[in-house]
């Protein structure tokens, strides 16, 4: 696919690609929430990667009544792999991924199309999202953004999670994900960064989407090992690549720093890891000393007091 499809007077179709593993209960409403767009033109795609639930049969039972949507099941290869196994089924001139536990709002799709008229067909493009508990209580707006959003990548951290990227049809299959599974989690950041090292990243400042916030989701689920092995991963895939050393190779210092501090703040959390939390403060100090000016360095200090 090439820039000149995107010439026609056509408006943009969407492939909406929801991978999904042992997200039954949350599934159904996730799908609604995209067959309730004012903005029609699209399909559905939902990547089983190997659920052990009722997620089939869920599934089974909303594809009856809609044919915009496909259902395909595979071995599980976490979320990089179901969603670039749905982006290699996708028809569409965008692709779109959303979490199985996420939701659109109705005008999501209509937005987007506008965006993309307006900036001539881009390459990426961003619609913020804001994050709220299952309840639909607001935790958290991503609005307003200010600034390049590439350079908030490279030098504040990731603020995109995969809710509310967009990609053409012809990025999505230049730029597939890492599959690392000992990435995962981090497998988003790190192919944003490495779009970001290619294209510019435009975005609107209007909320469309929400990612929602429940206990199977909490930020204090996780191994620490496992964590601190996933984000030293990232950086070592991020530094290995020459276009994005090539533009922003001068932030590697602060890019280190900022990945101990995450590392350090998660731990501090959970309030088990206090001695490791503040070995990877610490690292984050003497990795980028300007650290000690970001405003999760002292909210760190504060889970450890």
């Amino acid at each position: 696919m090439n820039s000149n499809t995107y010439t026609e007077a056509k408006p943009p179709f969407f492939s909406v690609v929801i991978p999904s593993y042992n997200r039954a209960d949350f599934l159904p409403k996730t799908i609604q929430s995209v067959l309730d767009q004012q903005y029609t033109h699209f399909e559905v795609i939902i990547v089983d990667d190997g659920s052990t639930d009722h997620t089939g049969k869920v599934t089974e039972g909303i594809i009856q009544h809609d044919d915009r949507i496909s259902y395909f099941y595979k071995e599980n290869g976490e979320r990089g792999a179901a969603r670039n196994f749905g982006s290699q089924k996708a028809k569409g001139d965008y692709v779109y991924f959303l979490d199985s536990d996420d939701l659109l709002y109705p005008d999501h799709l209509m937005k987007a199309a506008q965006f993309i008229e307006e900036n001539e067909h881009p390459p990426i493009f961003f619609l913020p999202y804001e994050v709220v508990e299952a309840s639909g209580t607001l935790v958290q707006s991503l609005v307003p953004i200010k600034g390049s959003l590439n350079q908030l990548l490279v030098t504040q951290g990731n603020l995109l999670s995969c809710h509310g990227v967009f990609l053409r049809a012809d990025t999505a299959k230049a730029f597939p994900f890492n599959e690392d599974r000992n990435l995962s989690g981090s497998e988003d950041y790190e192919l944003w960064l490495r779009i970001s090292s290619h294209y510019e990243i435009p975005y609107a400042n209007v909320v469309t989407s929400a990612l929602v916030h429940h206990d199977e989701r909490s930020v204090l689920n996780f191994n620490a090992e496992k964590l601190i092995q996933r984000k030293k991963l990232m950086i070592q895939y991020v530094f290995s690549n020459e276009n994005f050393m090539e533009k922003y190779g001068k932030f590697k210092q602060r890019i280190i720093g900022n990945t101990y501090l995450y590392i350090a703040l998660h731990l501090a959390l959970t309030k088990k890891y206090r001695m490791q939390a503040i070995r990877w403060l610490l690292k984050s100090f003497f990795a980028y000393p300007p650290s000690l000016f970001v405003r999760s360095f002292w909210g760190t200090l504060k889970h450890l007091i």
